[in-house]
Protein backbone atom coordinates (compact mmCIF):
# COMPACT_ATOMS: atom_id res chain seq x y z
CA UNK A 1 0.00 0.00 0.00
CA UNK A 2 1.33 3.40 -0.93
CA UNK A 3 1.84 5.72 2.03
CA UNK A 4 0.34 9.17 1.75
CA UNK A 5 2.97 10.58 4.12
CA UNK A 6 6.05 11.66 2.22
CA UNK A 7 9.45 12.23 3.70
CA UNK A 8 10.49 15.88 3.79
CA UNK A 9 12.93 17.14 1.21
CA UNK A 10 16.54 17.19 2.40
CA UNK A 11 16.94 20.85 1.42
CA UNK A 12 13.98 21.84 3.58
CA UNK A 13 15.28 19.76 6.51
CA UNK A 14 18.77 21.24 6.27
CA UNK A 15 17.44 24.80 5.97
CA UNK A 16 15.19 24.28 9.01
CA UNK A 17 18.11 22.84 11.00
CA UNK A 18 20.27 25.81 9.95
CA UNK A 19 17.75 28.51 10.86
CA UNK A 20 16.54 26.92 14.11
CA UNK A 21 19.44 28.07 16.34
CA UNK A 22 19.54 31.42 14.56
CA UNK A 23 15.85 32.06 15.24
CA UNK A 24 16.19 31.09 18.91
CA UNK A 25 19.32 33.19 19.40
CA UNK A 26 17.90 36.26 17.68
CA UNK A 27 14.63 35.93 19.61
CA UNK A 28 16.47 35.76 22.93
CA UNK A 29 18.56 38.77 21.89
CA UNK A 30 15.43 40.79 21.14
CA UNK A 31 13.90 39.84 24.52
CA UNK A 32 17.05 40.62 26.51
CA UNK A 33 17.72 43.96 24.82
CA UNK A 34 14.07 44.99 24.48
CA UNK A 35 14.20 47.66 27.17
CA UNK A 36 16.98 49.62 25.42
CA UNK A 37 16.30 48.96 21.75
CA UNK A 38 13.29 48.46 19.45
CA UNK A 39 11.53 45.21 20.11
CA UNK A 40 10.91 43.59 23.42
CA UNK A 41 9.18 40.71 25.09
CA UNK A 42 6.38 40.23 22.59
CA UNK A 43 8.49 40.37 19.44
CA UNK A 44 11.27 38.20 20.87
CA UNK A 45 8.80 35.67 22.26
CA UNK A 46 7.21 35.23 18.85
CA UNK A 47 10.64 34.80 17.25
CA UNK A 48 11.60 32.06 19.73
CA UNK A 49 8.23 30.34 19.25
CA UNK A 50 8.89 30.24 15.51
CA UNK A 51 11.31 27.39 16.26
CA UNK A 52 8.30 25.08 16.50
CA UNK A 53 7.23 26.07 13.01
CA UNK A 54 10.75 25.42 11.69
CA UNK A 55 10.76 21.94 13.25
CA UNK A 56 7.37 21.23 11.69
CA UNK A 57 8.46 22.40 8.25
CA UNK A 58 11.69 20.41 8.35
CA UNK A 59 10.71 17.23 10.15
CA UNK A 60 6.94 16.97 10.37
CA UNK A 61 4.28 16.90 13.06
CA UNK A 62 5.45 13.76 14.83
CA UNK A 63 8.81 15.38 15.55
CA UNK A 64 7.03 18.43 17.00
CA UNK A 65 4.96 16.21 19.29
CA UNK A 66 8.09 14.33 20.38
CA UNK A 67 10.20 17.46 20.95
CA UNK A 68 7.80 19.89 22.62
CA UNK A 69 5.35 19.34 25.46
CA UNK A 70 2.36 21.66 25.23
CA UNK A 71 1.30 20.76 28.77
CA UNK A 72 4.69 21.79 30.17
CA UNK A 73 4.69 25.02 28.16
CA UNK A 74 1.15 25.87 29.24
CA UNK A 75 1.82 25.23 32.93
CA UNK A 76 5.12 27.11 32.92
CA UNK A 77 3.43 30.05 31.23
CA UNK A 78 1.75 30.85 34.53
CA UNK A 79 5.15 31.20 36.18
CA UNK A 80 5.93 34.12 33.87
CA UNK A 81 2.58 35.73 34.66
CA UNK A 82 3.17 35.38 38.40
CA UNK A 83 6.70 36.78 38.05
CA UNK A 84 5.40 39.87 36.23
CA UNK A 85 2.66 40.55 38.79
CA UNK A 86 4.99 40.05 41.77
CA UNK A 87 7.58 42.45 40.37
CA UNK A 88 4.85 44.99 39.58
CA UNK A 89 3.29 44.67 43.05
CA UNK A 90 6.63 45.14 44.82
CA UNK A 91 6.41 48.82 43.89
CA UNK A 92 3.13 49.14 45.78
CA UNK A 93 4.48 47.33 48.82
CA UNK A 94 7.41 49.76 49.02
CA UNK A 95 5.00 52.73 49.00
CA UNK A 96 5.48 53.67 45.33
CA UNK A 97 3.34 53.15 42.24
CA UNK A 98 2.41 49.93 40.42
CA UNK A 99 5.12 48.82 37.92
CA UNK A 100 7.59 51.46 39.12
CA UNK A 101 11.33 50.96 38.79
CA UNK A 102 12.48 50.80 42.41
CA UNK A 103 14.82 47.86 42.94
CA UNK A 104 17.83 49.06 40.98
CA UNK A 105 17.02 52.77 40.65
CA UNK A 106 19.96 54.81 39.43
CA UNK A 107 21.85 51.79 38.15
CA UNK A 108 22.10 50.21 34.73
CA UNK A 109 19.96 47.20 35.72
CA UNK A 110 16.26 48.03 36.04
CA UNK A 111 13.15 46.13 37.02
CA UNK A 112 11.83 46.72 33.52
CA UNK A 113 14.40 44.17 32.32
CA UNK A 114 12.90 41.51 34.58
CA UNK A 115 9.37 42.40 33.54
CA UNK A 116 10.36 42.35 29.87
CA UNK A 117 11.85 38.87 30.34
CA UNK A 118 8.63 37.68 31.97
CA UNK A 119 6.59 39.03 29.04
CA UNK A 120 8.97 37.38 26.57
CA UNK A 121 8.64 33.96 28.18
CA UNK A 122 4.86 34.32 28.52
CA UNK A 123 4.46 35.17 24.84
CA UNK A 124 6.88 32.43 23.76
CA UNK A 125 5.02 29.77 25.75
CA UNK A 126 1.59 30.99 24.65
CA UNK A 127 2.42 31.19 20.94
CA UNK A 128 4.22 27.83 21.15
CA UNK A 129 1.10 26.20 22.63
CA UNK A 130 -1.05 27.74 19.91
CA UNK A 131 1.32 26.56 17.18
CA UNK A 132 1.42 23.02 18.57
CA UNK A 133 -2.40 22.89 18.68
CA UNK A 134 -2.77 24.29 15.16
CA UNK A 135 -0.07 22.08 13.65
CA UNK A 136 -1.49 18.96 15.29
CA UNK A 137 -4.64 19.42 13.20
CA UNK A 138 -2.67 19.27 9.95
CA UNK A 139 -1.45 15.70 10.35
CA UNK A 140 -3.74 12.88 11.45
CA UNK A 141 -2.67 11.11 14.61
CA UNK A 142 -3.58 7.64 13.37
CA UNK A 143 -1.97 6.70 10.05
CA UNK A 144 -3.81 3.38 9.94
CA UNK A 145 -7.18 5.08 10.01
CA UNK A 146 -7.45 5.16 6.20
CA UNK A 147 -6.41 1.53 5.70
CA UNK A 148 -9.30 -0.76 4.79
CA UNK A 149 -10.09 -3.29 7.44
CA UNK A 150 -10.84 -6.86 6.53
CA UNK A 151 -13.34 -8.66 8.67
CA UNK A 152 -13.34 -12.41 8.75
CA UNK A 153 -16.66 -14.12 8.65
CA UNK A 154 -17.19 -16.77 11.24
CA UNK A 155 -19.11 -19.80 10.00
CA UNK A 156 -21.79 -21.09 12.39
CA UNK A 157 -21.33 -24.67 13.64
Amino acid sequence: MKSKFRKKNIIVRCAADLFLPLACTFGCYVVLHGNTSPGGGFQGGVLVASAILLVFLGHGGTRVKDSFSSKLLHSSETIAEIMYVVIALLGIFTGLNFCVNFVFAGQELETSILMNDAVGYHVMAGIACLLIMMLSTLEPEDKEQDAPSEEKEVAPK
